[in-house]
């Protein structure tokens, strides 16, 4: 945007302190309605609307201004994303090997917990090296209108919201499968479920995605 030495490091200042806020406001109303899929793709599109003006406008001000506008959005998806998967991988209890060989058929008096979390987690980690490939995206020799870096920032953004999107509505045809599943079910085969250990975890009938 023609903004060089101190100048444009203070300038940058303002774009992350809207993010902040705009980060705070769109996790609260994702608690508040516990709903995670919208508020993020939201986000992106906020994001997505200004990459789009940066990238199409040749007034540095306007530029500047959509600016705030892309970092209130795109900061709110990776906190977000990173609650819904944990939501969505829950802990799965399996039967105590060393129960089970003290006493065979006692199995349900004790159990541990194993839980994928920590893999989904840790491999929702490496989204990070989107600041690397931007590194090399954004390059000098785009400047100052960085046009061909927006452009492929902006449909990596429509591309993410799709993904996003399908993702929950399978979802939410998974849930609707199962509340047809469980819809006749009594109190002993509720408890049945609660305690098997053939399906475990968000494996189980009575187990409903969030999102």
């Amino acid at each position: 945007m023609g903004y060089t030495g101190i100048r444009a490091s203070l300038m940058s200042v303002p774009p992350f302190v809207v993010g902040t806020v705009g980060l705070i406001v769109l996790v609260y109303s994702s608690d508040r309605f516990r709903e995670r899929s919208l508020h993020t793709v939201f986000g992106m599109l906020l994001g997505l609307v200004g990459c789009l003006v940066m990238a199409t406008s040749d007034d540095p001000k306007l530029r500047y201004g959509f600016a705030h506008v892309c970092m209130t959005g795109v900061f709110a998806g990776g906190p977000l994303v990173a609650v819904w998967l944990a939501g969505n991988t829950p802990w799965k209890v399996s039967p105590s090997p060393a129960l089970i060989l003290r006493a065979p058929g006692r199995a349900d008096l004790a159990a541990t917990r194993q839980s994928p979390r920590s893999f989904v987690l840790g491999l929702n980690g490496y989204s990070n090296l989107a600041g690397v490939i931007a590194g090399q995206l954004f390059k000098s020799r785009y400047g100052p209108s960085y046009k061909y870096p927006l452009t492929v920032t902006m449909i990596l953004i429509a591309v993410g919201m799709l993904g996003f999107l399908f993702v929950r509505a399978m979802y939410m045809l998974e849930n609707r499968k199962r509340r047809k599943i469980i819809a006749h079910w009594d109190e002993d085969r509720f408890a049945e479920e609660q305690t098997s250990t053939v399906r475990r975890g968000d494996q189980r009938y009575t187990w409903i995605y969030g999102y």
